[in-house]
């Protein structure tokens, strides 16, 4: 289990990545980051419609947790990172999951050079996070 402070807990901060996060693809996860004003944070989506188990969900959780703890060096500093688990995650050898983690940190500097490409909201709720900042 990564530090509570490395890990992002709010369901504010999962939401506005999912919807503003800039994406870097792998072939084992995506990646959705965007810059913050505090240390590097960390989240995971596993979803039922991939996974169906949840022991299936928490064991890629828990893969790509053990790389990121490895190469927690090499993160991105002030960066929200919101990592989306594909079915191969499970199945990867973990050397490709380690490669993989450090070539989307690679990536990073390039995507944010490139202008962000809007994206429909789910929001539907007025009350919502991401449909409040739509508003303003």
């Amino acid at each position: 289990m990564l530090p509570r402070d490395l890990r992002l807990r709010r369901m504010r901060d999962f939401a506005l990545l999912s919807q503003r996060g800039r994406p870097v693809f792998s072939a084992t996860f995506t990646l959705r980051f965007r810059p913050s004003q505090e240390a590097t944070k960390v989240g995971f989506v596993a979803s039922n419609k991939l996974f169906k188990r949840a022991n299936k969900r928490n064991r890629a959780k828990r893969r790509l947790r053990a790389v990121l703890r490895e190469v927690m060096p090499s993160w991105p500093a002030n960066m929200d990172l919101l990592f989306i688990l594909k079915p191969e995650t499970l199945t990867a050898p973990y050397a490709d999951l380690k490669s993989g983690v450090l070539r989307v940190f690679e990536k990073i500097p390039e995507a944010l050079q490139q202008p962000t490409k809007p994206r429909q909201p789910k929001a539907r709720k007025k009350s919502s996070v991401v449909f409040k900042e739509q508003a303003s």
